[in-house]
């Protein structure tokens, strides 16, 4: 990293500690106080969440149950209480300036539970239902009941998401047909950093087993994250990231294991949360590994994967500030199918050897007095990520390809006091990166590219409606080095690019009695073009094509709308999304009809297009001991100059299931719908639709300090031989056939 990232993070930092003066100012809130028990037993739950919506206050419990927030502005709130297998409650409380306001909540066992999520948001914390974005939240206990080893996996019954792959390692989400530099993936609200945007057969190597939650949240989400996150954000958040900036006392963890079938799989991921006196401190990680996965037919060969990883951070929590400072090591192999094949090779294997390494600091003040700030952070990451593609033939392995990616981001948000109606968050953020690659396969030369962004997100809150509205400016540059000597003569000329980028956005979050909410949102966005649309010229396995970038392209501009109803009672709760999004000068690869090196020739194109489709879902307690669950997605793609499908868009689905509560035992079966997918591109073929059947079964044991969740998913029971239209590979391999996964997980606390 040279000099002028270093000023450019000295600059962030200054924006950061411009408040610091208003941080010793005397508080004039006041104090929520209680205790969580658990219900039937009346049992204190330690370890559990405590927020106080609207306001970016949170607090976990002690041991005794008991918890405290301090320096809460005056006004009347909804607090929420949570853990994860037990339901969530929710009480109204009013706090005056000076005064401690004192509740009680009690958590039981229920299948119908309230979503958080801190990812989309201005003013922190807030549940799925309030939330301005259509959000799914996913907590530890609903990712162990998934089969299979990735996120993409693990979202694969989230209405809105499908699963691009190459195989089982290198499985991606796909959010409303979007896919590539279109979905961002964070960890804890920070870019991952690695390749899997680029290319079909670069996966994200972050194992589902070690998260506490996974956000999905759909439809732009530029403002707050980046220019390219027209599709949607994916945020995997780990045990510890509640402890970077809450005060914490006592000792949390736990560790999960499982196995699988039909896959020979076999998995173990532990953590644990420590806290005393202000000072906090974790540690965790895990390993898994599969085998080669069968199908209903076959065995595919070259398809086993390996994951390990490992984390650890301490960090100290006073009452107007915390700070910080954690790292994380991933290293992961997986076959690519099939991949010798397309090289003309069909006797050669493909791996793919990856490792991530990052570092990550977060300072913050809080409870600050002046007129204008109430808390301000500052998060400085940074990954260094390298994998290599290796070929391996006759039991010799040699280096094919090897890339390098190495990322620095600043990210500073100041909170804004609440001021009448309006509460809010601004901030700005530095990114950088340094691409290289080096073989057969570096079809881009080295670049590095750099962002720097400011933003705005404002909420203004009314007696039964409130407004949002915001606004990003972004600036983009790729500084690009010179193609190396014996690249192609027909390989276009590489230069410089800048792109600056202005995104905006307006909400309606409208209440309808009670228990049911009206929310639409018109959103402005612009991407700049991605690395690898600019530069790359080359065969390219892993998109099934002969790519050839194009240096003149212009920026994307997205203009959408999004309308929800969503609806929450004591015994239901649902939601339906509707969105259409006119994209002009969207790029996307089109095929020439020719062929180079055994692959279609394809060029980085722009045209116009539109992106229409809906998403729903919804639980229903019918009985105390028969609970109904539902879901459908469906996107519809196309160019709007000649209305034709645009590549690899999902085909409509649906899931209905069933949970059977008897005791601690549920019984889960459920039937997966999809249809055929006959609206293709170019030579793309069709996917015909299939039906699988799932039944879970879960056993839950809350023993003192400690609960025990036994899961038991049977996959595809009819052995049914379906296939995905975002696999790369679909009509090559199938699916995975029948098979079992078994998880025990214990959470102490």
């Amino acid at each position: 990293m040279n000099a002028r990232v270093h000023i450019s993070a000295l600059v962030a930092l200054l924006l950061f500690v411009a408040p610091a003066r208003f941080v010793f100012a005397q508080p004039t809130g006041g104090t929520i106080s209680g205790k969580v028990l658990l219900e039937g037993t009346s049992a204190p739950l330690h370890g559990a969440e405590v927020i106080v919506v609207g306001a970016r206050r949170t607090a976990t419990t002690r041991e005794d149950g008991t918890f405290e927030i301090p320096n809460v502005p005056p006004g009347t709130y909804q607090v929420l209480a949570q853990r994860e297998h037990l339901s969530a409650a929710r009480l109204s409380v009013t706090v005056v300036a000076g005064a401690t306001a004192t509740i009680e909540f009690k958590l039981s066992v229920d299948a119908v539970h309230e979503e958080v999520t801190v990812t989309a948001s201005a003013s922190g914390t807030a549940t799925t239902f309030e939330a301005f974005s259509a959000i799914t939240s996913l907590d530890a206990v609903e990712l162990a009941k998934n089969p299979g080893g990735t996120v993409a996996d693990a979202l694969a019954s989230t209405p809105g998401v499908a699963k691009r792959s190459f195989g089982p390692g290198n499985a991606r989400p796909v959010i409303r047909g979007f896919d590539g530099d279109r979905v961002l993936i964070m960890q804890d609200g920070v870019r991952t950093g690695d390749l899997s945007s680029q290319s079909g057969d670069h996966g994200v190597s972050i194992d589902p087993a070690g998260l506490q939650r996974l956000e999905v949240v759909r439809g732009p989400a530029t403002l707050l994250y980046g220019s390219n996150a027209i599709g949607g954000v994916v945020n995997a958040i780990t045990p510890q990231d509640a402890f970077r900036s809450s005060p914490f006392s006592g000792m949390l963890g736990g560790v999960t294991l499982e196995a699988g079938s039909a896959d020979d799989a076999l998995g173990a991921n532990g953590s644990v949360q420590f806290g005393q006196g202000g000072w906090t401190g974790w540690a965790g990680g895990g390993s898994r590994r599969s085998g080669d996965y069968r199908t209903p037919s076959t065995t595919i060969a070259n398809s086993a994967t390996r994951l390990q990883s490992g984390r650890a951070g301490f960090g100290r929590t006073g009452a107007r500030g915390f700070f910080s400072l954690g790292g994380s090591i991933e290293d992961s192999r997986f076959g690519v199918p099939f991949a010798g094949l397309f090289e003309g090779e069909p006797d050669a294997e493909i791996d793919i050897d990856s490792r991530r390494r990052d570092v990550r600091l977060d300072v913050g003040a809080r409870h600050l007095s002046g007129s204008l700030l109430d808390a301000a952070k500052l998060t400085v990451g940074y990954t260094d990520y390298a994998h290599t593609e290796l070929e391996v033939e006759d039991g010799v392995e040699s280096v094919a390809t090897a890339f390098s990616n190495d990322t620095l981001t600043v990210r500073t948000e100041l909170e804004q006091k609440r001021r009448g109606r309006i509460t809010g968050r601004l901030g700005a953020e530095l990114f950088r990166r340094e691409f290289a690659a080096v073989g057969a396969e570096a079809l881009a030369p080295a670049v590095t590219q750099s962002s720097l962004a400011a933003f705005v997100y404002e909420e203004a809150a009314f007696d039964r409606f409130r407004l949002q509205f915001g606004v990003r400016a972004e600036r983009n540059s790729y500084a690009v080095e010179p193609r190396p000597a014996g690249a192609p003569a027909e390989a276009p000329a590489v230069r410089d690019r800048s792109f600056n980028a202005l995104s905006g956005s307006l909400g309606l979050h409208a209440n309808i009695g009670t228990q049911s909410a009206f929310v639409v949102n018109l959103s402005g966005a612009s991407r700049a073009p991605a690395l690898e649309e600019l530069y790359n010229f080359g065969p390219h396995i892993g998109n099934l094509a002969f790519e050839i970038g194009n240096p003149d392209l212009r920026v994307e501009r997205t203009l959408g709308v999004d309308i929800s109803l969503r609806s929450r009672a004591e015994r239901a709760q649902g939601e339906l999304n509707v969105f259409a999004y006119n994209i002009s000068n969207f790029v996307f690869l089109d095929f020439t009809g020719e062929e180079e090196d055994g692959l279609r020739v394809a060029n980085y194109v722009q045209a116009d297009s539109r992106f229409v489709g809906m998403e729903a879902s919804g639980e229903f307690q019918a009985h105390p001991m028969f609970h109904l669950h539902a879901g459908a997605s469906y996107v519809r793609a196309t160019l709007t100059g000649t209305n034709q499908s645009l590549p690899r868009i999902p085909a409509f689905s649906a899931r209905l299931g069933v949970e059977v509560p008897w005791g601690g035992l549920t019984l889960s079966p459920e039937v997966v719908l999809t249809a055929d997918q006959n609206r293709v591109f170019g030579a793309e073929t069709s996917t015909a639709g299939s039906t699988v059947v799932n039944l879970g079964a879960t056993y839950l044991l809350v023993d003192g300090h400690a609960t025990h969740t036994f899961s038991l998913k049977a996959y595809n029971l009819t052995n049914e031989e379906y296939r995905l239209h975002n696999s790369l590979l679909k009509d090559l391999a199938a699916e995975i056939g029948r098979g079992v996964k078994l998880t025990y997980t214990i959470r102490f606390f």
